[in-house]
């Protein structure tokens, strides 16, 4: 898709060292209120965990694997923190995101922007890059949680985790990609305290 870039204004951010002592920056932007009230009162800092985690692990799994040159491995030879943008929309605007990039005229529940390996390495000089955004959209997400008996905040937890995977070059596209991708997204999400999402198929929908 190239670079697509959204910009994100007004972020809540905080930032977390990982294993290279680079520091990662989790900034987050609500384009709703509805993100703030309900079951998603206290979200944030859970999606946060989400995101870190899913960096930590993807990053990890990238330097064991070929070909060398993902956009996960020209993140990790840059001195520059790095910078995953997550913004919290609704079904209207997904539909536009959807439609513009990937010609789907309805909304999904997660799209993610990955800024792409050549602009990392063209921003090496800059003190922050950025890695890319994920995109998560509260109606569809509260629809597929309530349709498979889970817990909204551990269904948007899951998708964060996969759309952070995005951003670092995993893909589900080829079945075995999508076998690394779902073994990968079932060992951070143990680490957040959230089940396997793939033990029941019908269970969880992602993009």
């Amino acid at each position: 898709m190239g670079i697509n870039y959204i910009e994100m204004p007004d972020r809540t951010s905080e930032n977390e060292t990982y294993e290279d002592e680079t520091a990662l920056l989790v900034e987050i932007v609500a384009e709703q209120s509805d993100w703030e009230t309900g079951a998603w009162r206290d979200v944030q800092p859970e999606i946060r965990t989400a995101a870190i985690a899913a960096f930590n692990a993807g990053i990890h799994a990238r330097k064991n694997m070929l070909p060398p040159t993902t956009t996960a491995n020209a993140a990790t030879n840059t001195n520059a923190n790095i910078e995953i943008g997550i913004r919290l929309t609704d079904d209207e605007e997904m539909a536009s995101l959807n439609g513009k990039w990937r010609h789907i005229e309805r909304p999904t529940n997660v799209l993610s922007f990955p800024n792409g390996a050549d602009n990392l390495e063209a921003d090496f000089g800059e003190l922050t890059v950025l890695l890319g955004d994920v995109v998560l959209a509260r109606e569809t997400i509260e629809a597929e949680a309530e349709a498979a008996n889970l817990p909204p905040v551990n269904h948007v937890k899951h998708l964060v985790v996969h759309g952070v995977l995005h951003l670092l070059g995993f893909d589900h596209e080829i079945e075995h990609e999508a076998d690394i991708m779902e073994a990968l997204e079932v060992d951070v999400l143990a680490t957040i305290g959230v089940a396997s999402p793939y033990e029941d198929k019908t269970k969880e929908n992602v993009s």
